[in-house]
């Protein structure tokens, strides 16, 4: 499982052998059941996460509202962005929708690899900057589109699931 990680930050930028052999010294695993938080309205997201098996959902709740931002499934990356760089409490909340298998790195253990290996720096800067588009998109799509168009873009963006 935690070779399916290397595969997928390989994919995104090949990392110096140096590179791979640390971060597979310092990659962990956890296992959330279904309904189990990952990361907490007001906590400070310290995890970058890779999803080996399951699905997971940030949501965000507002005056008696729950917005749904994204989903993440198996073989994608995800944290709560925005207080993962600036290190503040996480507006955003995350669940597991089902059983998942996740490998994960300490915010410490990133700030030490992209330190050790401007491979793993580069993978950083093209995962985040990837997010942010996607977030872009997302945002956009939320603004243009009605419920019914945005059911019919994430079925024709998530066949899989």
């Amino acid at each position: 499982m935690l070779t399916d990680f290397i595969k997928y930050i390989n994919k995104v930028s090949p990392l110096s052998k140096e590179a791979e052999a640390e971060l597979s010294t310092r990659l962990k695993s956890k296992t959330f059941k279904k309904g189990q938080l990952i990361n907490k309205q007001g906590q400070i997201c310290r995890k970058l996460y890779f999803i080996n098996k399951g699905l997971v959902k940030h949501y965000y709740h507002h005056k008696n509202r729950t917005f749904i931002i994204r989903f993440f499934s198996e073989n994608n990356v995800f944290t709560v962005l925005d207080s993962f760089i600036r290190q503040t409490p996480a507006e955003f909340i995350t669940i597991a929708l089902e059983d998942s298998e996740l490998t994960y790195l300490d915010d410490q253990d990133v700030e030490a690899l992209c330190r050790n290996h401007h491979s793993f720096e580069t993978v950083i800067r093209k995962t985040f900057a990837m997010a942010a588009v996607i977030n872009l998109k997302r945002i956009k799509e939320m603004f243009d589109a009605d419920a019914t168009e945005l059911y019919k873009s994430f079925v024709k963006e998530n066949k899989h699931l």
